[in-house]
């Protein structure tokens, strides 16, 4: 898949869910907030770049929330990441490959994502 339909759809994933706000994008940097309906907050973060091949795109996530005590959310972090990709269609593209764990992101294995 091309980067920029990617940034494009990332994005426009992102300010379809309600519960996300948009922050600053650039063509290989898409930054938002998520607040649950407790108020509870994290910051997402996608890096994008282009493969050695140019064929397709590499693109890492991140979810980091801003109190301590989110270890205990049944994975709130990784369903941040999760809810977009699936909600975006992407998981189902063509050389989709997801990469994590419980090392990588605490509370994956307990994730209950909706």
């Amino acid at each position: 898949m091309h980067l920029l339909f990617i940034l494009v759809t990332i994005v426009t994933t992102t300010q379809q869910l309600i519960s996300f706000q948009l922050g600053p994008v650039t063509s290989s940097l898409i930054q938002a907030k998520h607040t649950s309906a407790v108020g509870q907050s994290e910051s997402v973060n996608f890096t994008l770049r282009a493969t050695f091949t140019g064929h397709g795109c590499h693109v890492e996530g991140s979810s980091v929330s801003a109190s301590w005590y989110s270890l205990f959310d049944n994975g709130t972090n990784y369903c941040n990441l999760y809810n977009i990709i699936q909600g975006s269609g992407l998981s189902k593209a063509p050389g989709f490959t997801e990469f994590t764990n419980e090392w990588l992101c605490l509370g994956y294995k307990r994730s209950m994502c909706n």
